[in-house]
């Protein structure tokens, strides 16, 4: 290397620990702000205009509702925020489901969409386009929609409803009768399995929301009241039958282990019966086989009203431990985010 060569490779090399001195510097990027609250100007608190109702703005981060006049015990664990819901990959794009009709509850057909109805309702307008089905009415806003399969000139126009599933994340199609029953028979089962034969083979290359159709959710409201004194409640939005027959299907399908599995479903009393322990009393794999739960570990889900519908813990037809009724309902409540 040249004499001239070296004298350019240390100019440059001083000019660039100029520049990372200069960066390290109290005026440079690591800034020293340990002392800015002293010179920080205070400002008047945000208000929200009268548009801005505290309805509109609940669904913004759903929190767990506690009472704070209520008397916690030492053993009292602070809830965590009502997980964001997350659709799984392995979850097919839609299902057809059909609950068989038992003593109170009629029987029903839908198709339960795995996306919320902001996403699901553009996604039906795309699929009657390429079904070319032709749209006669539809409403966003309440998920109501009406259409003519095949484009046939003078058939009837098919009746439908786009409604929040019970689950978080997911929607429930149904078709309706003139009176607003929800449809069973074989014609209606047959259309609902040509959409979702077209859901399985649709490619989603992009996603669209529909703004209006995100009042469809507002039915989906859950909340676990626990106030002063009194047992807690886990409360739902959705109408009753609906209700029953989500939770049916969940806690058939979720709680099959031994120390949390659903033993019997009556109908007539809106009464589930599931075993339960708590995490930290559930044996591992390797002794599970010793011990079975026993009766001690067996409650009530109770469910009472129509919309909104609460759901109590029971054991043999008296109140729980609050801890133990609070622990169970948030073991359901998982279930539906």
């Amino acid at each position: 290397m040249s004499r001239k060569d070296l004298n350019k490779l240390t100019a440059g090399c001083l000019v660039l620990t100029g520049f990372l001195l200069a960066g390290c510097s109290s005026s440079g990027y690591y800034y020293d702000r340990k002392t800015d609250y002293a010179d920080a100007k205070e400002y008047p608190a945000i208000s929200l205009p009268d548009s801005a109702g505290a309805r509109q703005l609940k669904q913004v981060m759903p929190l767990p509702d506690i009472t704070a006049q209520e008397q916690l015990d030492d053993e009292f664990t602070v809830p965590r925020p009502d997980a964001m819901p997350v659709v799984d990959e392995d979850l097919p794009p839609s299902e057809l489901k059909e609950f068989t009709a038992a003593e109170g509850i009629d029987s029903r057909l839908w198709l339960s969409i795995s996306n919320p109805p902001a996403v699901a309702w553009p996604m039906l307008q795309s699929q009657f386009e390429q079904l070319n089905w032709r749209v006669e009415t539809a409403n966003p806003s309440t998920g109501h929609i009406s259409f003519v399969p095949d484009n046939q000139l003078n058939a009837q126009p098919v009746l439908a409803v786009l409604r929040q599933g019970i689950r978080g994340g997911f929607s429930d199609l149904e078709l309706l009768n003139r009176q607003g029953g929800v449809r069973t028979d074989s014609a209606a089962k047959a259309l609902l399995s040509q959409m979702n034969a077209r859901f399985f083979g649709q490619e989603l290359t992009s996603q669209s929301v529909s703004l209006l159709a995100q009042n469809i959710s507002r039915e989906k409201t859950i909340a676990l009241q626990a106030t002063g004194g009194e047992d807690p409640v886990l409360v739902l939005g959705t109408d009753a039958d609906r209700t029953w027959i989500g939770l049916e299907l969940l806690l058939t399908e979720q709680f099959s282990e031994d120390e949390q599995r659903l033993l019997s479903a009556d109908a007539v009393k809106r009464e589930f019966t599931i075993v339960w322990l708590p995490e930290e009393e559930r044996s591992s794999f390797l002794t599970r086989w010793a011990s079975k739960p026993g009766p001690e570990s067996q409650y009530q889900l109770i469910l009472t009203g129509s919309s909104p519908v609460s759901i109590r813990v029971q054991q043999n037809g008296k109140a729980v431990n609050p801890w133990e009724a609070r622990q169970i309902l948030m073991s359901v409540r998982k279930l539906l985010n």
